[in-house]
């Protein structure tokens, strides 16, 4: 047995950028061999718009299409579907990270593992099949629909991606199966913005439709997931693709799925800024459900950025004055409201909940104000989330976060 992570960072984010992203230090805290001697195989994989290419045209363009239409995002999901293909044999953990478009990397190829499975490693070429069933649509092409468990019994068949499909398998008289699953799937802020924005209602849905096919349903094959929502986004580009079937998947037991509001603005979830102390507390707490799952880290790292946390710091992660389209995607903003926003206060973090209780503070967004009653109510600490020593809640008069 051994432990695949897939860490799928976001749009321009890369290994060598100045500021790390929590998806490239989550995966560098990753150790090789983990505590209990088990190999591990942590695969990072650029943003999208990180300029690939050959020539300089190519890479600016690259840069240009990933990072205004999520162009290459497919491209990803491929290179991730591949590594696992090439390294999976039944009884191996597969854990899957992503941020940004690159949590949506990671949850759409969650989907196209439960709806194709995987290739005997011999076959490993046979990967762009996958990809075309799961581009395709039409209702035979659904997970569990029958024509899916055909295909799969021939393209997968030392795997089944579901109990209904081993039923099936059985019932044709086919061999019993180990069962594919994710491990865990954590992420944080995930945007589904692919092609021509959606609030620009006409031309997304003349250009967008070849983006349809992505599943980003979460479903049981995933055994435990967790994903790290900002409050304080407020970019029209970047609407939070929220799961909204965890009660659901909680009431059915076996799996721990969560989806947590954390303050500050998306880059102040995700990280890949100067200004570390809300991103290191997101980071911390999708690893912590890594870790309850079995991925073993290096705790003396983990251990510094956890030094690093501040619930006081600001809203946003850059101190530095954005740039020129950082300028643009400002442009007209709107809070992220109903129903991009947290319906209970068991959604909102440990974070946002003393950074609106510090008397210091005066936090209140927009997105959180209808539960002001339950976040007023006293509540002790759970996780002890640090405070810079006489450092207090950024005021509103601080910078608003992009």
């Amino acid at each position: 047995m051994k432990r695949i992570a897939i860490f799928c960072d976001g749009t321009w984010n890369r290994p060598d950028a100045r500021f790390a992203t929590n998806v490239y230090k989550l995966h560098s805290a990753t150790l090789q061999t983990g505590s209990d001697g088990v190999v591990q195989l942590p695969k990072y994989i650029p943003g999208v718009g990180t300029g690939f290419g050959m020539t300089g045209f190519a890479k600016a363009w690259d840069r240009f299409r990933g990072g205004v239409f999520g162009a290459g995002v497919t491209r990803n999901i491929m290179t991730a579907y591949r590594f696992i293909a090439e390294q999976y044999e039944p009884g191996d953990q597969v854990f899957i990270f992503g941020f940004s478009r690159g949590a949506f990397t990671a949850r759409s190829l969650a989907g196209m593992l439960r709806a194709s499975g995987l290739p005997p490693h011999a076959q490993a070429y046979r990967a762009a099949e996958a990809l075309r069933r799961y581009r395709n649509s039409a209702e035979e092409t659904r997970p569990d629909h029958e024509e899916s468990f055909r295909f799969r019994a021939v393209y997968s068949p030392h795997l089944a991606t579901s109990e209904a499909e081993q039923a099936w398998r059985v019932a044709q008289g086919l061999p019993a199966v180990p069962l594919f699953t994710v491990t865990y799937l954590g992420v944080w802020d995930t945007v589904g913005a692919m092609g021509v924005p959606g609030h620009y209602k006409l031309l997304a849905r003349l250009f967008n439709r070849s983006h349809g096919f992505h599943d980003l349903h979460l479903s049981s094959s995933v055994l435990a997931a967790r994903h790290a929502v900002s409050v304080d986004e407020r970019r029209r580009t970047f609407p939070p693709t929220l799961w909204e079937n965890l009660d659901e998947l909680n009431g059915a037991g076996g799996g721990d799925y969560l989806q947590q509001w954390f303050p500050g603005d998306h880059g102040s979830v995700g990280g890949g800024g100067d200004i570390v102390g809300l991103s290191n507390i997101s980071l911390a707490w999708v690893a912590r459900g890594a870790a309850q799952k079995g991925l073993s880290f290096d705790t003396a790292r983990l251990g510094e950025y956890a030094e690093a946390e501040d619930m006081s710091v600001s809203l946003c992660n850059q101190s530095a004055p954005p740039g020129v389209l950082a300028r643009l995607l400002r442009h007209n903003p709107v809070d992220r409201m109903a129903p991009h926003a947290p319906g209970l206060v068991r959604d909102v973090s440990e974070a946002a909940r003393l950074r609106w209780r510090d008397t210091r503070s005066r936090y209140r967004p927009k997105p959180l104000r209808h539960l002001a009653t339950d976040l007023d109510a006293p509540e002790p600490s759970e996780e002890g989330i640090a405070v810079a020593a006489g450092g207090a809640a950024q005021p509103e008069t601080a910078p608003r976060p992009t």
